[in-house]
């Protein structure tokens, strides 16, 4: 592969944000197994370590389209001799941020679990994202499928597993990703509290639990608008590279966008990390046309 070819399919790489990879990997896991559908039955075997390996190739090769991110986080920790960074240096900042926002879901399981009150919200003017969206409905869903899976999984298990060792690892892991999902959930919602975002005389404070948070002066609020269609469509619409985009909602499909101004001092936590780049942030509002009013007012007071 000529080196201009190399550096342009890198570029592209670190374009592509981890979600993409996901799919990436998704697709290269059914084409590994239609593979080994379709393969010479002396093969059949062979290709089945395949079947694991394949779909961690696309988030190999997105780390290592990284490597210079990760090269200078290392120089920067031995520089300071910050010795237990290192290891964590090496990551990807993802994986770090869903090791964090797992945690922090956790203590939101605690925090339900001990009926611990909410944080009190800050004053200002407040927009909910819960009282129109499919959040709660979602929720509701989960957990009832979380809850009868168990049983269902008790009665219908044995009907394809024979061996029991097998089938005691099976269900063993199937508890432990349904009380996963419950834990996830419940710390989900008691993070969000009351379901809002705050406007106030210095900016908007975002406040979706553990995965988007962060102030947003309004000094770095070039404009905000009603939105139609996806987010990947108004990018493409006005040129914007969606992996300079933050996309806060707790579910739904935004309805409002937020550009912002060049080199704005927008430092925001979304997913566990740190964002500073963000040209505009997609929200959604249960009444989007009030928000997009108030903000401007602010803007021009």
């Amino acid at each position: 592969m000529p080196a201009t070819s190399l550096h342009q399919y890198v570029q592209h790489l670190r374009r592509l944000s981890w979600r993409d990879m996901c799919k990436y990997a998704w697709l290269t896991l059914l084409g590994t197994i239609a593979l080994k559908l379709v393969a010479p039955a002396g093969f059949k075997d062979s290709l089945r370590p395949l079947i694991v390996v394949a779909p961690l190739l696309p988030f190999m090769a997105k780390d290592l389209a990284h490597w210079p991110d990760a090269r200078r986080r290392l120089q920067e920790a031995m520089a300071a001799r910050a010795w237990p960074r290192m290891p964590s240096a090496c990551l990807p900042p993802e994986l770090l941020g869903l090791l964090r926002l797992d945690a922090a879901l956790r203590r939101g399981f605690i925090g339900w679990l001990r009926r611990r009150p909410r944080p009190a919200l800050p004053a200002g003017e407040t927009f909910s994202y819960l009282e129109r969206g499919a959040y709660r409905t979602a929720i509701a869903i989960v957990l009832l499928a979380a809850l009868v899976e168990l049983p269902l999984d008790a009665a219908i298990l044995p009907l394809f597993v024979k061996d029991e060792g097998k089938l005691r690892l099976l269900h063993l892991l199937m508890v432990t990703g349904s009380l996963s999902t419950l834990v996830w959930v419940l710390g989900d919602r008691w993070l969000l509290g009351r379901g809002c975002h705050v406007l106030d005389a210095e900016g908007l404070q975002l406040r979706i639990g553990a995965r988007s948070a962060g102030t947003i002066p309004l000094t770095a609020i070039a404009d905000c608008r009603r939105m139609e269609g996806t987010p990947a469509d108004w990018c493409r619409e006005h040129g914007i590279a969606p992996h300079k985009t933050l996309l806060a909602s707790p579910l739904d499909k935004p309805n409002t966008v937020l550009i912002l101004t060049t080199n704005s001092p927008v430092r925001l936590m979304h997913m566990g990390v740190v964002r500073t780049d963000p040209d505009c942030v997609f929200l959604y509002v249960d009444w989007p046309d009030l928000f997009v009013d108030a903000l401007r007012k602010a803007r021009q007071a």
